[in-house]
């Protein structure tokens, strides 16, 4: 997995999605994230619905924080289910 997914992000310049709101976009899709151990920290798999696939990251519906969507970088996708 990438160390820093901001790296990756900066391949591709600022998102899009920022400052928009993805939960009234179109759903293109959605994820399934890969079960991980990061140090200390277990991370359960989740399923999200996917708005716009940039590169190797994908853009969900959901907010990060305010007028920031969150994204997931491919290596924490174990699955991508087009719809």
């Amino acid at each position: 997995m990438k160390k820093f997914v901001s790296e990756s992000l900066n391949e591709y310049g600022p998102i899009p999605w920022s400052g928009k709101d993805p939960t009234k976009a179109r759903v293109i899709g959605t994820i399934i994230t890969k079960e991980m151990d990061l140090g200390d920290y277990h991370l359960t798999s989740v399923t999200m619905e996917v708005v716009e696939i940039i590169g190797d990251i994908y853009i969900c519906n959901t907010w990060y924080k305010p007028g920031v969507p969150q994204v997931i970088h491919d290596d924490m996708v174990k699955e991508f289910i087009p719809k």
